[in-house]
């Protein structure tokens, strides 16, 4: 809109000025020193082609200048053709990407960070450090899921690093580093292929916690008598852990389903924990090693894939994580009710329709069913997809910092 003023004798200002919105969010007013309102609308209409091509070389010498001083009036900088000067701006790399995104509150102190560094590491050994994140798009994303599937790794390995490749694109739109998530454009791969089915004989839990060093033992044996998760144990803190009552109480930061869960413990493992509080007193955490407190899953993992993988008749060798499915088989086989079963492995609220949601479990039943529970259930049991092959390639280590 072009106007000019008329003072209170009835006279014209001899400035037009325009109201206008040069890039298309906020209304702003710019006085020109024109002889006539075609003339100022001719100009308005340069600066508004200017303005949305981000080309200000096609402005002649007054719409050039009028530019320019709208510029300067609303405290923008001021594009190089029309005077200002370029500022040389850091290219922002993967590498700086990623340590900006592990820096971000909600990634800081997230349960979930440690699985998000591991993707990163494959990432960058793909890409490299140097890899300029505006140029990740689409198509580098699928090449970089077929070379992952080229190397053998579970499609739900490759779909975990996507997405933490897309939560750092999400964080760096939120710092308005970028705007656009190219990883919710890529469709994850299916999992279905992924699926195992283990159950390991009582017989074989024997003779795996016999093979292993002491410190250990009573990391599996917990896992085979709770079905909690590796991350869940790890983690434990006596705090967490009433042997009174024989509940682990966890909250919604130790549960991979943000949910409070209640664990029973079972009076095989009472003892065993028992013994435990009183090796080291007044320690924080659960589990030790020569008075070290074992909280990250490599201090666990590797112990377990060397001194398994070598025991006869275990082919393929059984994971870490198969102790919560064996877990769940003795449950089921033990005739506990599903619902107490799936609370007790937190899966309690996946799923559930309203009138499911209803009701309390209280601690004497999670009690009762741990203590019906029974461990021998028939003979060990590992399907792995026959397409599925094991691989055991290294990757670079980052230091994240």
């Amino acid at each position: 809109m072009v106007t000019r003023r008329t003072n209170k004798q009835g006279i014209q200002d001899s400035v037009w000025t325009v109201y206008f919105k040069p890039f298309r969010d906020r209304k702003i007013g710019l006085k020109l020193e024109t002889t006539s309102k075609r003339e100022a609308m001719a100009i308005e209409a340069a600066i508004l082609r200017a303005c949305r091509s981000a080309d200000y070389s096609i402005l002649d010498g007054e719409a050039r200048e009028a530019c320019a001083r709208m510029f300067r009036n609303q405290g923008w900088e001021l594009p190089e053709c029309l005077g200002g000067t370029t500022v040389p701006v850091e290219e922002l790399t993967l590498w700086r990407a990623i340590q900006t995104t592990l820096s971000y509150p909600d990634i800081r102190d997230s349960s979930n960070r440690q699985r998000m560094q591991e993707g990163f590491a494959h990432l960058v050994e793909f890409f490299s450090k140097g890899f300029a994140v505006k140029e990740l798009w689409i198509h580098h994303i699928k090449e970089y899921q077929r070379a992952r599937q080229a190397e053998h790794a579970a499609h739900s390995t490759i779909n975990k690093e996507i997405a933490a490749l897309s939560k750092l694109f999400q964080v760096l739109i939120e710092l308005r580093e970028i705007q656009v998530n190219p990883c919710r454009s890529v469709k994850p791969l299916t999992e279905k292929n992924d699926k195992r089915q283990v159950y390991i004989s009582h017989a074989d839990y024997q003779r795996i916690i016999s093979a292993l060093p002491d410190w250990y033992v009573p990391i599996v044996q917990t896992a085979y008598y709770t079905g909690m998760r590796r991350g869940e144990i790890l983690g434990l803190t006596w705090n967490r852990v009433n042997l009174k009552s024989r509940i682990v109480y966890l909250g919604p930061d130790d549960v991979k389903e943000r949910n409070f869960k209640r664990v029973p413990i079972h009076q095989d493992l009472l003892p065993i924990l028992d013994r435990l509080r009183k090796q080291i007193v007044g320690a924080e955490h659960v589990f030790h090693r020569e008075g070290d407190p074992i909280t990250h899953k490599y201090q666990v993992r590797w112990p377990w894939d060397r001194i398994v993988s070598k025991l006869e008749g275990l082919n393929p060798t059984p994971h870490f994580h198969d102790l919560r499915h064996t877990w769940k088989t003795n449950a089921r086989r033990s005739g506990m009710d599903m619902e107490l079963r799936e609370s007790i492995l937190g899966h309690a609220t996946r799923g559930k329709s309203i009138s499911e949601g209803y009701g309390v479990i209280s601690d004497a039943e999670l009690i009762q069913a741990i203590d019906r529970m029974t461990f021998d259930h028939g003979e060990t049991m590992i399907w792995v997809p026959s397409a599925k092959r094991k691989s055991r390639q290294g990757v670079a280590v980052c230091n994240f910092g």
